[in-house]
């Protein structure tokens, strides 16, 4: 059988980590659920779409990209209405908005963005359609984000991989596709594994910090699916039996 982990809000934890923003570190440390908040505090018409707009929003996109963007149209298609939905996001998570500004801030200096394990990211300016020069705002604000999200998952990998071995389990590693590791392994070691996973994400932040003498602030988790394929995937709880 496949069985799927997914890391719970990887970006969305990652951003929070990276910016220490107050709101989305206690939003993600209580449990609480963010997306019904936003919906209420930025009033969207779902829960859906405000959670689409946070995962868009990570990566600041503009009144005129989410008016003009199908999955929002349908809410307004006014680039003023989505600026002042956007206006509301960053006065809520301040200091997003401060760490966004900051990095932006290097590129125009030329200078190198560099997250908290050591990586660099070099980010040139952009240009537009008609070749003025431009901050690139996507480029700037996704780099730090998906480069320490892999880097976190790459942790998580290799503990799970000992584990495995430790355990003697004839698992088979499928693939890692950004948040998510995907293993093959007969049903009856399905629970174990499942075991296994949640046990590495209880782990991870103390692995963070035993690898790259980082103290890694944001809880993280993850979620667990298995079925004969992914089309058919079911959630597995923890036992914590193995």
């Amino acid at each position: 059988m496949l069985v799927s982990c997914d890391a719970a809000q990887l970006e969305w934890r990652t951003l929070a980590e990276l910016a220490r923003d107050p709101v989305a570190m206690e939003e993600i440390a209580k449990g609480l659920d963010t997306h019904s908040l936003n919906q209420a505090a930025f009033e969207l018409p779902s829960r859906l779409i405000a959670k689409i707009y946070l995962f868009r929003t990570i990566y600041r996109g503009s009144g005129w990209a989410f008016a003009n963007d199908p999955a929002f149209m349908h809410v307004s298609k006014d680039p003023k209405f989505w600026d002042a939905i956007g206006e509301k996001f960053y006065t809520k998570y301040g200091v997003i908005s401060q760490t966004h500004l900051a990095w932006s801030e290097s590129v125009v200096r030329g200078e190198p963005i560099v997250g908290p394990f050591g990586r660099v990211w070099e980010i040139p300016m952009g240009r537009d359609n008609y070749g003025n020069v431009k901050i690139p705002w996507t480029v700037l604000t996704n780099y730090p984000v998906q480069g320490t999200g892999a880097d976190v998952m790459m942790i998580a990998r290799i503990s799970f991989a000992r584990r495995l071995r430790t355990l003697g389990i004839p698992v088979l590693l499928i693939s890692t596709v950004h948040d998510s590791i995907v293993v093959d392994a007969e049903k009856k070691y399905v629970s174990q594994v499942a075991n296994l996973f949640y046990q590495v994400f209880d782990d991870l932040v103390t692995n963070i910090r035993r690898t790259f003498k980082y103290d890694w602030q944001v809880p993280l988790g993850c979620e667990v699916k298995a079925g004969m394929d992914m089309k058919n995937m079911k959630l597995v709880d923890r036992t914590d039996k193995l």
